[in-house]
């Protein structure tokens, strides 16, 4: 301990970390006793141990350090620091702070704001964030002897600001899907209707082909199955559209042809807009590809109709084209858009129109002009949100008593599609011969329809009603090549469990996913990335050319 008992003058009114310093054993450190320390060593400490903010000294090339009452906080419980080496204190995170500290003793002072390191001080690692300046300490001679760092903990803060846009994220999202969800309720009664229409069409088909086969008349048999392969085709798209449209997802983008994209929607169009309402589409041969969230535009485009649909009470036109369109700088500059080659989208309709006052705040969220429970006010500010986010743009064009025109500009994309959705048009393979499928499936239809048409292609079938019996067979000695389960089998063993059990007990062996329910019924933690899925329902001719591919491949 130090012989003088006294507080040396340059360490009055330095609090506590001052009593320390004084009577501190600084013999027994590189900086020596406290009596023959330098002045520039004296004046430096003085300034660190009075100061109210965070703050230490680093001195010497042995990076000797002292702080102040207020650093105490920030080393938690860290073992006594004052006369150890700046960089054991810190060892955990030197590799990050070491080269900043170099900087300082180099003559270069720094300010680093929300510093992420992983620290230890509180007998475990944990991660933190830091606003400090380094900054050089000089001697008489202007050389650098020191650094002082002034610093302070913005952990909390940045962790509150963290949590604070995850809860904007995921109140967004929330309010989209409601939105989404809003838009599908408006569907139902419609879709119902018509999926009804389709149902029974299929039904009076099959009725009608079993009447004519008990009659032995089969002069007129293929237009019956022509009308109820018609009927459960345009069904299964109208399931499709409609998980792709409700399900929950973040923005992907991806190269977009929007002319196929509105003519895979015409038919929920029309039967969204009803029957008085004449629908107009022109859209542009060769049509630029656009990169936009596919799901997300189809969202946008319907609620657009919507929309126009409300504003035109029973009767009107609703207008939807697409146009390649190069706009200059001063195009571009009008719209708040870049110079270059877009792809418009315009819905048109010739309804009531709206009022200039009206048109300045229908972006704005929760606006709406229909009476309560009939709309949330999010659709548009959802739309013109998505738009912007796709680096694209929304101009608005309405008149009271004249309709309104919605136009939507999307960036071309400059590279080649994939074509790979034409191996969807390509004929049914051959089936391989001798191989073994196992179908693990519930319903009894699916299992009889997908099993004889397996049969009929030359595959040999083993079947499973459940979970339990796939297992059963998938332990068993018998020889299987491929597994075709769906998702949702019942009880309790459901077909991602089944699926695991198959690469655990077979391994190597081929896997085709099947699922009613939309692709969200897919847990991807446990689905490789390349795994096959089938959505229901699915053609004989798909799940011919799925299975083929598999034992090709």
């Amino acid at each position: 301990m130090q012989n003088d008992s006294s507080m040396p003058s340059f360490l009055a009114g330095c609090g506590e970390m001052g009593l320390r310093v004084s009577t501190f054993d600084w013999a027994a450190t590189p900086l020596g006793p406290i009596t023959a320390w330098s002045s520039a060593l004296r004046v430096a400490a003085g300034m660190v141990l009075s100061s109210r903010f965070p703050c230490c000294l680093v001195w010497g090339k042995e990076l000797i350090t002292l702080y102040n009452d207020a650093f105490t906080p920030i080393l938690g419980t860290k073992p006594d620091a004052l006369g150890r080496p700046f960089s054991d204190i810190w060892s955990e995170a030197w590799p990050m702070i070491g080269p900043i500290a170099d900087r300082a003793f180099a003559g270069e002072a720094t300010f680093i704001e929300d510093y992420p390191l992983q620290i230890l001080r509180s007998g475990q690692a944990e991660d933190a964030t830091f606003t400090f300046c380094y900054s050089p300490v000089r001697d008489e001679r202007g050389v650098v002897v020191g650094m002082m760092d002034t610093v302070i903990e913005t952990t909390s803060r940045v962790n509150a600001e963290r949590a604070q846009a995850e809860a904007l994220l995921l109140a967004e999202d929330t309010l989209r899907q409601s939105q989404k969800m809003e838009a599908v309720g408006q569907l139902a009664g419609g879709l119902a209707h018509d999926f009804n229409n389709l149902l029974m069409g299929i039904s009076g088909s099959l009725e009608l082909l079993g009447m004519r086969l008990a009659q032995q008349r089969h002069n007129d048999l293929e237009r019956h199955i022509e009308v109820a392969q018609s009927g459960a085709r345009k069904a299964a798209a109208l399931t499709h559209r409609l998980l792709a449209f409700s399900r929950r997802q973040p923005q992907d983008a991806k190269a977009a042809d929007i002319n196929r994209l509105v003519a895979g929607m015409e038919d929920l169009v029309r039967r969204t807009i009803g029957p008085g309402i004449t629908l107009d589409l022109a859209c542009e041969p060769g049509a630029w590809p656009a990169w936009v969230d596919i799901h997300q535009l189809e969202n946008a485009l319907l609620n657009l109709c919507l929309n126009a649909r409300d504003a035109m009470p029973g009767q009107g036109t609703l207008g939807i084209s697409t146009r390649n369109v190069t706009l200059d700088a001063g195009q571009a500059g009008r719209r708040a858009l870049a110079p270059g080659d877009y792809l418009r989208l315009r819905v048109t309709d010739t309804g009531c129109g709206m009022a200039p006052e009206t048109v300045q705040r229908i972006f704005e969220p929760f606006f709406t002009t229909k009476a309560a429970g009939h709309g949330t006010g999010l659709g548009l500010s959802m739309l013109y949100s998505f738009v912007r986010q796709s680096r694209g743009q929304v101009q608005v064009s309405s008149r009271l008593g004249q309709g309104t025109a919605m136009t939507l500009y999307f960036p071309r994309f400059q590279g080649a599609m994939d074509l790979a959705e034409q191996a969807a048009f390509e004929a049914p393979p051959a089936a391989v011969r001798g191989v073994t499928i196992l179908i693990a499936e519930d319903d009894a239809a699916v299992l009889a329809v997908a099993a004889e048409s397996l049969k009929d292609l030359g595959y040999m079938v083993a079947e499973a009603a459940d979970g339990a019996a796939a297992l059963r067979r998938l332990a068993s000695s018998e020889p299987l090549d491929l597994l075709i389960c769906d998702l949702g089998l019942p009880g309790g063993i459901n077909g991602h469990q089944v699926a695991e059990a198959a690469r655990r007990l077979r391994p190597g062996l081929k896997v085709l996913l099947m699922t009613g329910s939309g692709m969200d019924a897919v847990d991807a933690s446990v689905v490789e990335p390349a795994q096959p899925v089938l959505p229901k329902p699915f053609a004989l001719e798909d799940l011919a050319r799925q299975v083929h591919a598999l034992m090709r491949g």
